[in-house]
């Protein structure tokens, strides 16, 4: 039980106090942002290169997304995408314990992390205003997307991989990694869709390996 729960909060970033249930829903209200569309910060005469591309490493605006969960209870995943604004995608993602709020911003060479924190189901998207005030809180995706290309703590460590999932076969994905003391996690990424597997590696005491994955089983779009 002790090593289940310190590879919980390896693996999962925020949780929230034991005795949560899980939302059966994320439903998104977008209320709060007037009908904004554009960026108003943006200079037409200049303005911010962007790779739509990018784009592609997301679902579409109105997409939900479930992830089978294997190794323990926070590993099922329900997740809904918005692009609200043009040139950001914000996620929603829900493991049965927290509804985290991702916010990323699509650049000219990378996917910008802005915020993430969780929310309550109701809760409105920010204004770009609000968004534009936010401090930066990583790199989630930067290309070339090669081989040794590195961000944050991620590195990319495999190109033209195979991945099985319940939901289809991907092919040509490539894989992201990250170290820890005692533990690997990865993320698999399908051009298309984004993440379409997430693996957790813990190497126990005794030699054996503990093993959280989310897996995508099912996709909806509009």
């Amino acid at each position: 039980m002790k090593v289940q729960k310190l590879f919980i909060l390896l693996t999962f970033s925020i949780l929230v106090i034991a005795g949560c249930s899980r939302k059966d829903t994320t439903t998104l209200n977008n209320s709060g942002n007037s009908g904004e569309s554009t960026n108003p910060n943006v200079n037409m005469e200049n303005p911010t290169k962007v790779d739509m591309s990018l784009l592609d490493y997301f679902l579409p605006d109105g997409s939900k997304a479930h992830f089978k969960g294997e190794g323990n209870e926070f590993a099922e995943l329900d997740i809904d995408f918005a692009q609200p604004y043009e040139h950001y995608v914000i996620v929603h993602e829900n493991n049965g314990g927290a509804l985290t709020r991702y916010i990323y911003k699509i650049g000219e060479d990378e996917v910008t992390t802005i915020s993430y924190d969780v929310v309550e189901n109701e809760q409105d998207f920010p204004t770009l205003d609000e968004i534009n005030k936010m401090k930066p809180a990583g790199v989630y995706l930067r290309q070339p997307f090669e081989v040794g290309t590195t961000f944050d703590k991620w590195e990319i460590v495999e190109t033209g991989v195979t991945v099985e999932t319940p939901y289809q076969t991907f092919n040509d994905a490539f894989v992201i990694e990250s170290k820890e003391k005692d533990a690997i996690n990865r993320k698999y990424f399908a051009k298309g869709v984004g993440e379409v597997k997430r693996e957790s590696i813990m190497k126990l005491e005794n030699g054996e390996e503990y093993v959280v994955t989310s897996t995508l089983e099912s996709v909806s779009q509009p």
